[in-house]
Parts: C-alpha cells; structure tokens; sequence
C-alpha cells in the first residue's frame, strides 16, 4: 500500500520530500519536485521530537504530516488507515524525511545562502495553477487554491523556499554519473551468476490445524486481529447531477442556427481538391536533375531518393492552401498544375531544388445545406451544450463564492438531490461486492472525501469527459471500524485454524532446514518432519532472469551454497524450504552488452546515491538528536487515533 511511497524516498527528491503539501502537489506542482516543507516552529504544548541544529521538529507538525497524507491517499481512492501506515513504518519515514529537510535549510542558512522574497513572488506569479481566465496570476485563484488545501498563504511561501534549498543543494551534489568500468564489471557479472537448486513447500492446507476455538479463544483472536476485519472510512455525500444528455436536450440547434452556420461557412463547404503529392529537395542542381530523370524515366521517388543518400517528403490529402504554407507558393501551383502521376521539377526555392510527383488527385464536391445539416446541427448543439454547462457550473461556483449552503444551491439551479450509500473512497460499498460504482459514482466519492466535516460547504466536482458535474455536500462520515464479530464469525474462525495449520507448517519446515543443514536429502526431511506438500522441484537460473520469478527463486540468490532456508508463502498457504546446490559465478567484463546495460542501470542510481551520501553528511554536520520518548507518545497516541 505505501510502496510507491517507500520507492519515492529512494528518488533524488523523495530523499527530501514525501509528506510535503501532499493535498497540494496534484494542483500546484503536477509537473515538478516539490521539497518544501512547513514552518518549523513548534506549537503550543507539542513535544519535541528531534532536533537539527537550532531547528525542532514538534509531534504537531509530524502527526500533521501524516494526517494530510493518509488523507489524501483517502481522496485517491485508497483505503490507508492509521494502523496500516504505522504498521509499515510510516512514522519513521515521516520523522525522517522532516529531518532531513530542516537539516537541508539549517546547512544552507549557515552556508550564506538566502531565498529572497521578489524570487518566491516570481514563482508564484509564474505558476499557471494561479492563473485567472486571462491567463494571468489572479490573486483570488491562489487564495482559493490554498484555502480549499487548508494552507495559509505564509506557510506556503514558507514551503517554496525550502523548497529551494533543497533543489539548490541536493541538485549540485548529484551531477555527474559517470563510472569506470571497473565498478560496473562485478555488478555486471553478477547478473551472469547461476544458481541451482531444489524447493519444496510445506503446505498449510495439508497440517492438522487442532479443535475449533471457543468463544472465548475466538474473541481474543478477533481483538488481536481486527486490523483484517477493518471497514475503510465511509462517506454518505448528498449530491445534484448535471449531465451532458440532460443540458444537451435542451440545446437542440435550430432551423435558423443551422442556416446561419452555412453561411458563414465561408470556404468550408465549397468545392475543393485534395492531393497526394511526394517531394524531394535536392541541394544543388545536377543531381536535382539526375533525379529528375530517373523518376521520369520510371524509378521510384523513394528508391531515386535513397541511393542518393536522400528522403523524401509525403503530403497526403492536401489541399493547395495548406501546401503553399508549408513550402511555397511556386511549388504548390506545380503540385496543384501536374496530372495525376505526373513528375515535374526540379523547382528552385531558397531551400534548394524541388522534385514533385503528383501520386493521387481526390475531387472534392462542394456540400449543399442539406447535406451540411446534419454536421452543422451537431456542431451547434456541442458548442450550445458546453456553453450551458459552463454558465450553470459558473452560476454554482458564484453561488459556493457567495457563501450559499447545499440546498439554497439547488433551489437557485432547480436541480433534485440524490443520496450515495455509505462507500469508500473508490467510490464501493464494503458491505455489498456486487455494488460496481459507475465512472460518476466514483468521481463523487472521490469529491465527498475532501470534506471534513458535514456542514463544509459544498464542491463541484466533475463527473465525466463531456464536462457534465455534480453539486456535492458531506451528510455523513463513517470511519474506519472492525466488522462486528457476530456478522464474521465463520469468517474468523476459519482465519484462527490457518493460522494454527500456518504454525504447525512453520513448525515442520524450521525442522526441515535443520535436517537438511546436518545432510538429509529433502524428500526425507519432509517424511521425517511430518510436513506435507507437492512434490519438491530443481530450479536453474541466472541473476539476470528472476526479476519476474518467486520470491522463494530470488532468496535463493541470497544464500550460500549446501545450505537450506525458509520462506513464508503468499496467503498464508505454507512455507517454501529452499536448498542452494551451486553457485556458477560468470565474468561480465568482456560482455559489451551485459557492461552497457548494467552501465546504464547504475547511472540511474548514482544520483540518488550521491544525495542519500550527502544528505547523510549534512545531518552529521549539522548535528541532529531525537527525542525516543516523546516519539514512542506519539506512536501510542497515532495508535490509539487508528482504533477509534
């Protein structure tokens, strides 16, 4: 769930930015690295969890970081909780990246550098995020943006000059990837490496799990589990469609309309001619009229072309205009002058000499308004729809400006309220699988979990392709809560004996690797360890071939030679029990291609590896010390927080 997120941190900006302005980056920043960060000063009553320098970071600050993150993950559709961002180290990550971007402005700062303000003002003026109708920076659009993220306009400067720092820092200390052939031999080589050897699964379908649980057995493994049974949050959002087939309706191009379209068609529907025309531009003269005269003479344009080292241009279906403004006018008069299959040229231009074949003619005939109509009709009731759409949404969006609530909204618009169930952020229903929310439905969804609280005033959201959209507001927020367990009771009981068949594989398998350690061939170990499972199978590969295969393959490339391992199988169904035969190590360095690809492999990572090296000696420098008590409150408190 968090591994694009752990993948980011590996990056050479994720190194310094992963919670940053996370509501913010889909609008503000899309199409750049943000590494911002907010203030550094702690709130009131907060603890302090880690110091750099002469900068603290406070418990606020992280537990805000983290809210804004699993709240926009939420947004997306995905159902992070508090329990499963902790669970896989989030907190950690959080503390850590904050540390080292106020390590990367506390070094900056006390290397003399400085962000000026008139450099911030020009990155946001410039920002097209923050651009009004005109194209230009509007204020009351990035007031706006800013207010629908929560963000203050000072925090978000604040933002951009650690943003800054960090670019300014961490782009200087990765430039430059180059790498001598003698560190990308062994890596190289090792990609040749061949391994063999035998794998066997102790499967838990096949262990004896023991009694049923009682109810007190199976209430204390439901409480120990609830993590599995979890609900994700739930919204009910109240919402008003507008759609395209609704306005389109209304917006049928009249008689009239129609007529006037034709009219002020101009050329449009005149009659006209289109060619396909081959052109060859020749330098200089002699071999323009060589060429000629093989074409002439029946050689094929492109062949004629190709032997002289030449290619040809192809306009397909042009009509004279186009041709004129894409070479000139000399040269579309003879295109447009020559008969079909004709070769005329050479053609003198400032780029050379032109040689033209004329391959096929297309007689276009002009188009009464009746056989217009149709086309014409629909152009209108396109271009009428939108327009209807637009000034609704526009008279909406005013209404929102204006401090209107939900229903005064639909009372302006004479729009009709609906009501989703109760459904997560991807827009299903937990309780019911065979609910399949439609693209409308989702987008709503995706819209409804950017309130807060019901009463937040209402969004437009938009709904579908064709511009139609949807008034939202929030009626109920359901969080995140284990199922009860009378309503999974089979659920959880099967769920307790897998895991006690699971126990009794791992049992099994931890005294098949030890069999197999002291010398017993596998299919022994099994028998003599009472574990069951399908018959154990060789493998042989190479490094270089187990990006795809089983984890099980991929630990084998972990292991030493004549020695057995264990690895726990997905979904609960055993544990794999691997045995290394032989290691075939192979030399790289006289392969070009196994040294250019591992060449270019590694210099996608030396950036990354330069920054990770260099943030790693800017915290040293600047000298950071973490508060362990204060950060296990603050993991107790985001516990209890997951739980509610």
């Amino acid at each position: 769930m968090l591994s694009f997120f752990r993948n980011f941190t590996k990056s050479r900006y994720g190194l310094i930015a992963v919670f940053v302005f996370l509501g913010l980056i889909a609008i503000a920043f899309a199409a750049g690295d943000v590494t911002g960060i907010r203030n550094m000063a702690s709130g009131a009553g907060s603890s302090t969890l880690a110091t750099v320098g002469g900068r603290k970071i406070s418990d606020t600050e992280v537990k805000d970081r983290i809210d804004r993150f699993i709240r926009n993950m939420q947004q997306q559709g995905q159902a992070v909780t508090m329990e499963q961002f902790l669970a896989q180290g989030g907190l950690e990550i959080a503390i850590d990246e904050m540390v080292n971007q106020a390590a990367l402005v506390e070094f900056a700062q006390k290397s003399g550098m400085q962000v000026s303000k008139k450099l911030i003002d020009t990155d946001i003026a410039s920002n097209p995020s923050f651009s009004g109708i005109d194209g230009k920076f509007s204020q009351q659009t990035f007031e706006k943006l800013l207010a629908d993220n929560r963000l203050s306009p000072a925090v978000f400067r604040d933002s951009m000059i650690q943003e800054r720092y960090g670019n300014w820092l961490i782009n200087r200390a990765t430039i430059g990837n180059d790498l001598p052939n003698g560190v990308i031999a062994p890596y190289a080589s090792l990609l040749l490496e061949r391994r063999t050897g035998i794998v066997g699964l102790v499967n838990t379908a096949q262990m004896d799990p023991g009694p049923d649980p009682d109810d007190k057995t199976l209430n204390a493994y439901y409480i120990s589990h609830r993590a599995r049974y979890l609900v994700p949050p739930r919204r009910v959002v109240r919402y008003a469609s507008v759609t395209t087939d609704q306005i389109r309706a209304q917006q049928t191009a009249s008689e009239a309309e129609i007529a006037d379209a034709y009219a002020k068609a101009g050329k449009r529907y005149a009659a006209t001619e289109k060619r396909s025309v081959r052109q060859l531009v020749v330098l200089d003269q002699a071999t323009a009229n060589k060429i000629a005269g093989e074409v002439k003479g029946g050689k094929p344009l492109a062949d004629a072309a190709k032997a002289a080292g030449l290619e040809p241009t192809n306009f397909d279906g042009i009509e004279k205009a186009e041709l004129t403004r894409q070479t000139n006018a000399t040269v579309a008069d003879a295109a447009f002058g020559a008969a079909q299959g004709a070769v005329t040229g050479p053609i003198k231009s400032a780029l050379g000499y032109h040689i033209l074949v004329v391959e096929k003619i297309e007689k276009i005939a002009a188009k009464t308004l009746a056989q217009a109509h149709e086309e014409l009709a629909t152009e209108i009731t396109q271009r009428k729809t939108a327009q209807a759409l637009a000034d609704i949404r526009q008279k909406i969006e005013d209404g929102i400006g204006e401090g209107k609530n939900f229903a005064e909204l639909l009372a302006d618009t004479k729009l009709t309220a609906q009501v989703t169930p109760a459904l997560a952020a991807d827009g299903t229903d937990p309780d019911n699988a065979a609910y399949k929310p439609d693209a409308a439905t989702t987008a709503i969804m995706h819209g409804g979990f950017t309130f807060e609280n019901p009463g937040d005033e209402p969004q437009v959201v938009q709904t579908s392709p064709e511009g139609g959209f949807a008034i939202l507001s929030l009626d109920k927020a359901v969080p995140a809560a284990p199922r009860a367990l009378a309503s999974i009771r089979d659920k959880v009981k099967s769920d307790y004996l897998v895991d006690k068949a699971l126990e009794k594989a791992k049992a099994a398998a931890t005294a098949v690797v030890a069999a197999i350690d002291k010398g017993v061939p596998m299919e022994k170990a099994f028998a003599d360890a009472g574990a069951k499972g399908p018959p154990a199978k060789p493998f042989d590969f190479k490094r270089q071939e187990i990006a795809q295969k089983e984890n099980f393959i991929k630990m084998a490339f972990t292991m030493q030679p004549k020695k057995a391992r264990m690895l726990e199988a997905p979904d609960r169904k055993g544990f794999y029990v691997v045995y290394l035969d032989m290691v075939e190590p192979h030399d790289a360095s006289g392969d070009a291609n196994a040294m250019a690809g591992m060449r270019s492999a590694l210099q996608q990572q030396v950036g990354a590896e330069y920054a990770r090296q260099f943030i790693r000696a800017i915290r040293n420098d600047v000298k950071v010390t973490r508060n362990e008590a204060a950060i296990a409150r603050l993991r107790a408190d985001l516990t209890r927080q997951g739980v509610r």
